[in-house]
């Protein structure tokens, strides 16, 4: 147990340094590790989503002025009826089939962000486009506790200001994991067993962004962000077989 919940709390700081650098990423590191040393992947999820919600809203305090609720409608309510229905899919779907899903789910959006993020433009400032993201975003945050990469696209499309963009990030993903932790904890995702590992990786995620927040003008974005996406296609390598 001890090993378990040191593991947690080493994650929870490397990811919440990275979500306080870029603005994302918390989720899509932390799953790169949890289903390799936690019981099940409805835990994993869990787990991964009740420390995201957690850094985000540290970030989200020390930058609440810079938050646009204004642009979060759409997108937010497509992401929680989809990740209603996700969750719920969840159940009837075996860990073995959950982890390769994720796996290939996994290496897909490291290729995006390693090949074309930055290359392609894309305007989703239509109703019609926030509907989409919301909805891809709810069931990628509802299988695969990785809700973000949708949101990116649709944030720094419509926020310019760096600030605004990283403010508005951790707004979406404190609603989206609040609710997420609701319907896991309907169907039976949330064991007693999450509460002891939160808490540790909770002060994890205080030192992660503490440290994110002084040393991000040190780091290049860039380098950090192809780091990221190297160990996702080899976590999801490794999580296929």
């Amino acid at each position: 147990m001890w090993t378990t919940l040191f593991l947690v709390f080493a994650l929870t700081i490397v990811a919440s340094f990275i979500q306080r650098v870029t603005g994302f990423g918390f989720g899509i590191f932390v799953m790169m590790f949890f289903p390799h040393f936690l019981p099940t992947y409805g835990e994993c999820t869990t787990l991964s989503g009740l420390l995201a919600g957690s850094t985000a809203l540290i970030i989200a305090v020390q930058n609440w002025r810079y938050i646009r609720w204004r642009m979060m409608g759409l997108v937010l309510l497509f992401n929680v009826v989809a990740s209603y229905i996700a969750i719920e899919y969840m159940t009837a779907l075996s860990n073995d089939t959950l982890k390769r899903c994720f796996g290939a789910v996994l290496i897909l959006i490291a290729l995006y962000f390693l090949f074309l993020d930055g290359r392609t433009r894309v305007s989703l400032k239509s109703p019609l486009a926030q509907s989409g993201v919301g909805t891809i975003s709810g069931i990628m945050g509802g299988m695969f506790a990785m809700p973000g990469p949708p949101v990116v696209l649709y944030s720094v499309s419509v926020l310019p200001d760096k600030r605004e963009y990283v403010a508005t990030l951790q707004a979406f993903s404190v609603l989206f994991n609040l609710f997420y932790t609701l319907f896991r904890l309907r169907v039976g995702f949330f064991p007693s067993s999450t509460l002891p590992l939160w808490a540790f990786g909770l002060l994890g995620g205080f030192i992660g962004a503490w440290l994110g927040s002084r040393l991000f003008l040190l780091i290049s974005n860039a380098r950090l962000k192809q780091l990221v996406y190297l160990m996702m296609i080899i976590s999801g390598l490794v999580t296929m077989w």
